[in-house]
């Protein structure tokens, strides 16, 4: 006589269910607590300093910078934002190749464009090159703003930096890349981080769930509450159903 195949016990997938969900719970619960005493936790005066949630909010550089020299002016690059003397100015998907400076005004080569400032590193325009190749070097002429492309053809510019046209003869000087001490790559750090990342924004983000993903986390924490909601009711039934089953045992004891 084969034996007959017990049914799943509802309170089993009760017990597994409130364990899938008691992570999430802590977390909601925890973060919760946290965010209703902001103040007395100065949730909003704490600032993060780890790599690891800076990198995962996006908001710490990669990579090393790149820096250029000239007279008392630094200009660096790290990622995709340009600093003057350690102060973000502007932001720009093409690579930093050099810098120069003529009289009051100064030039940053990128690939494709020049970008020029003041002497206090206000941005005054960004202009197209004009060359069919990407630019590698910037250089000085005669108070003209030198260009070499990375097909080694020479541009020169007006004396309104406007117009540019070929040049054969190449400038005595390039601009080149310089190393950072450790001093000024902790100031990028700083600048690139702006205000940086307070401990309030990383609690709130973990207790909706957004942390996990901008657009889907926050169904993480939702799936916790509707876990919730199915634990009361397993919660109920699994009573409801022993308290049942403790009347019929106490009616057939009374029978019998």
């Amino acid at each position: 006589m084969s034996r007959r195949k017990k049914p799943f016990a509802f309170f089993l997938w009760h017990r597994r269910l409130g364990l899938a969900a008691l992570i999430l719970v802590f977390i909601l619960s925890i973060t919760g607590i946290m965010l209703n005493h902001t103040e007395g936790f100065k949730l909003d005066e704490t600032t993060i300093e780890s790599d690891f949630i800076l990198n995962w909010y996006g908001i710490n550089p990669e990579g090393s910078p790149t820096n250029y020299n000239s007279d008392e002016v630094w200009v660096s690059q790290w990622n995709q934002q340009i600093f003057f003397n350690g102060k973000s100015i502007y932001s720009h998907k093409e690579k930093l190749h050099g810098i120069v400076i003529i009289d009051d005004i100064i030039a940053l080569a990128l690939e494709n464009f020049v970008l020029l400032l003041d002497e206090n590193g206000e941005l005054i325009e960004l202009m197209s090159t004009g060359t069919q190749f990407p630019v590698s070097k910037i250089g000085v002429v005669n108070k003209k703003i030198a260009l070499i492309d990375i097909r080694d053809n020479i541009y020169l510019s007006d004396s309104d930096f406007t117009v540019w046209h070929k040049h054969n003869e190449s400038p005595a000087y390039w601009s080149s890349a310089h190393s950072l001490p450790e001093n000024r790559i902790s100031t990028l750090q700083q600048a690139f981080r702006g205000k940086g990342l307070n401990l309030e924004r990383v609690i709130l983000d973990l207790h909706s769930g957004r942390i996990f993903n901008a657009r889907w986390g926050i169904y993480i924490m939702d799936a916790s509450a509707i876990a919730m909601i199915l634990l009361g009711i397993s919660g109920i039934w699994v009573w409801w159903s022993r308290k049942l089953k403790m009347r019929k045992k106490r009616h057939y004891k009374k029978r019998h």
